[in-house]
């Protein structure tokens, strides 16, 4: 009797089991934040395509101190100067695709490390050591763990991005015809056929390559400079765990997991370069106005895109703030100073 009861806690979400449930509630929430925050990637997708099309500001590069420097608009304030000039509706362009590029890229990453995990257990070495703390690890245990795991994920993230790319294409040629006020890409379905009609298979994967090597020079660098700051740290009074002072071992581990937090956002920088120039390879051959001069000449590889990207280009985005402007500056209609982005400047 006391056991029908007890409140039942572990009914299925939609008839799923456990794991499957966990994997469905996540992706849904990064499909909610990623609808949230859309707008914020519809302006780095305009600002990466090399799109600045309001006034510069002057001011010092420290804020306060540093040499005088001209500004383009904070991500925010072009945000806000974008939707005042083309409406507030279009800061959620190409949503549609954002959505399923987000759901394909999940589903593809969650079935193919189940899969792996299932079916090939050894890829990047045996499962040793999975579940033990790095303290109890010599440095050649430690650094097998670490290559498998650099391995493993690089073929998860390959799959899911090679998965997503159509759609991710999708979301920026939608963005890009913002620049030319064209409607060329409409709904997602609709403009995958119009890709594949036009260009074939390349089209619907272009950009793909430095998409790919951006994330594994972000992997690996993680990774690897993760392992060389643990391994370390354990040799160091601040990251020795072994110590007989229960505040100095507390202290200790809260530096490990300082670090394990803090690497990515400084190996991210790295690979950014490689998603600029993947984002303008995406409209290459779109028939776009940004894909044609004066906004840039027509890319035959990525190669080319990133040669013409690197005095000034490879960077942009990548500052949400103190945006300063190092290429050329022109002087408008009104007055005002602008960015002049175009090949002729």
């Amino acid at each position: 009797m006391a056991e029908q009861n007890q409140p039942q806690n572990d009914d299925p979400f939609l008839g799923l089991a456990p794991e499957e449930e966990k994997f469905a509630k996540n992706l849904t929430a990064k499909c909610v934040l990623g609808a949230i925050s859309q707008p914020l990637t519809v302006t780095r997708i305009l600002i990466q395509l090399g799109h600045e099309p309001f006034a510069l500001s002057t001011g010092k590069t420290l804020i306060v101190a540093g040499r005088n420097a001209y500004f383009l608009p904070n991500a925010f304030s072009y945000m806000r100067q974008l939707a005042n000039t083309q409406g507030l509706g279009v800061l959620w362009t190409g949503l549609d695709s954002a959505i399923i590029s987000l759901i394909a890229q999940g589903i593809a990453s969650h079935n193919t490390e189940r899969y792996i995990d299932e079916y090939y257990p050894n890829i990047g070495g045996a499962p040793e050591n999975i579940d033990k703390e790095e303290d109890v690890l010599s440095d050649h245990e430690s650094f097998k763990r670490v290559l498998r795991s650099a391995i493993r994920d690089s073929v998860v993230r390959v799959a899911a991005i090679t998965a997503s790319r159509p759609f991710t294409v999708v979301l920026i040629r939608q963005i890009a015809q913002l620049i030319g006020k064209e409607v060329k890409y409409t709904t997602t379905f609709k403009s995958l056929g119009l890709i594949g009609s036009q260009e074939g298979p390349a089209g619907l994967f272009s950009g793909l390559a430095p998409q790919i090597l951006g994330e594994l020079v972000v992997i690996w660098g993680v990774h690897s400079l993760t392992y060389a700051l643990q391994r370390t740290l354990l040799r160091t009074e601040i990251g020795n765990t072994k110590q007989a002072d229960e505040n100095a071992v507390k202290s200790a581990k809260d530096v490990q997991k300082f670090v394990k937090t803090a690497v990515p956002f400084v190996v991210n920088s790295f690979g950014y370069p490689y998603g600029v120039v993947s984002c303008v390879m995406a409209v290459a051959g779109s028939g776009l106005a940004v894909s044609f001069l004066p906004y840039s000449p027509s890319f035959v590889t990525w190669h080319n895109a990133w040669d013409y990207l690197r005095p000034n280009g490879l960077k942009r985005g990548a500052r949400l703030f103190l945006r300063e402007q190092v290429g050329a500056v022109t002087v408008g209609t009104d007055s005002q100073l602008y960015a002049s982005n175009s090949y002729f400047a």
